[in-house]
């Protein structure tokens, strides 16, 4: 029976059809809102959808690579081991949350529009398994890869997070 098999990766990849992204991790999107909104610059008008949602599942020592977005994205846990969510705002301000269901963690966290944030499990062990959701709707051409090099230059007191969480160019 499916109920008694164990609660593995590789069960979780192949049951929600989660494929490699490119920051790390596996994912597969859920839902892409159908609802339309506007996004304004100084220079252009884009339009979005409202949200969009994702499973996401990292595994072991793999880690989602230091990135940001245009948008909001909340995540939520749903199984396995505490993840850790490293983020460094514009100030150069570095911050930690634990996304779990123990006692240390929270079950759900907002990250906003422009941070830079990377996630990994700490004991390097086992899965977790989240949702994401973006508002407005995420979309690649508004997903920024951290720039190892770049960003320890802008950040050298968070070098050795940034090296342990970063991938180099060719490695995304």
């Amino acid at each position: 029976m499916e109920e008694n098999k164990p609660q593995s990766a590789a069960r979780w990849i192949e049951k929600l059809k989660l494929q490699p992204h490119p920051e790390g991790g596996y994912y597969n999107e859920l839902y892409r809102s159908q609802l339309k909104v506007s996004r304004w610059s100084s220079v252009s008008v884009s339009v979005y959808n409202a949200c969009t949602s994702i499973y996401y599942l990292l595994e072991g020592n793999d880690y989602s690579s230091f990135h940001r977005l245009a948008s909001d994205e909340i995540w939520y846990f749903h199984k396995g081991a505490p993840l850790l969510i490293h983020m460094i705002d514009n100030n150069g301000v570095y911050t930690t949350q634990e996304l779990s269901d123990t006692s240390t963690g929270t079950l759900s966290f907002l990250i906003e529009a422009g941070i830079w944030f990377a996630a990994e499990i700490p004991s390097g062990t086992d899965f977790t398994l989240v949702s994401c959701v973006v508002a407005p709707g995420f979309e690649f051409k508004e997903f920024e890869m951290a720039d190892k090099q770049e960003l320890i230059g802008r950040y050298p007191q968070h070098e050795v997070i940034l090296n342990k969480l970063c991938r180099e160019r060719n490695e995304a």
